[in-house]
This record gives structure tokens, sequence and C-alpha cells, in this order.
């Protein structure tokens, strides 16, 4: 059964990165996979917060969100042939600003997203 639920989670998550991904430009700052992942990064934190409390009693639906939705919705595999083709192309200074805001940007939010998640009654 929890496959099913990683399967749908999966699927949702899977199309609404489909629909973001129109948001990335042929050239400069891939905005649609920066979004995703950013979004996502904080969702996992809120997420992973609440399931401490919440989904104690419903591990399938956890696995569907976590797992499925938002292991869907975000790309580090984008996220990093990106920057392999922002290198090739020698954009050094988007590679770098490209990287480093969406590991900090990413981590600032998912604890966020916990602390919020800690604070949710």
């Amino acid at each position: 059964m929890q496959y099913l639920y990683i399967f749908l989670g999966g699927a949702f998550g899977a199309l609404l990165r489909y629909w973001i991904s129109f948001l990335n430009p042929e050239h400069g700052f891939p905005i649609g996979t920066f979004i995703a992942n950013i979004i996502g990064s904080f969702l996992m934190g809120l997420l992973g917060s609440l399931a401490i409390r919440y989904f104690a009693n419903n591990a399938l639906l956890k696995k569907g969100l976590t797992t499925g939705f938002i292991g869907a919705f975000t790309t580090f595999s984008t996220f990093q042939f990106e920057l392999i083709k922002m290198l090739e192309h020698h954009l050094y200074l988007l590679l770098l600003l490209y990287a480093v805001t969406s590991y900090l940007v990413g981590i600032i939010v998912c604890y966020i997203g916990i602390k919020l998640g800690e604070n949710i009654t």
C-alpha cells in the first residue's frame, strides 16, 4: 500500500515540477528549478517537523507526501546538470550565484519550515 501512496504523491509532484520547468529560460538563471527546490526544502522541513506529531499514525500519508510528492517535485539531478551547463558555457559568476543561493536559501527555508512546524499545534 505504501507504494500506491508514493506513486500518487510522486505523480502530483512530477506534474507540478513539469509545469514550473516552463519558467526556466533557455540561458540564464534557472528560476523554475530554483523555485521547485526552495519550495521543496521548505516543505521537507515543515512536513518533517509535523510528521513527529501528526503523521505518527499515518506513515503512508507521510511517505506519499515526503518521498512521493517532494521527492518528485524537487530535482537535485537537474540542478547539477544546470550547473555543469553553466560551467561548459563559461558562466562562472552565474554558476556561483545559482549554487550558493540554492544551497543557502534551501537550508534557510528548510530551517524555517522546521521551526514553523514545531510551532503549529
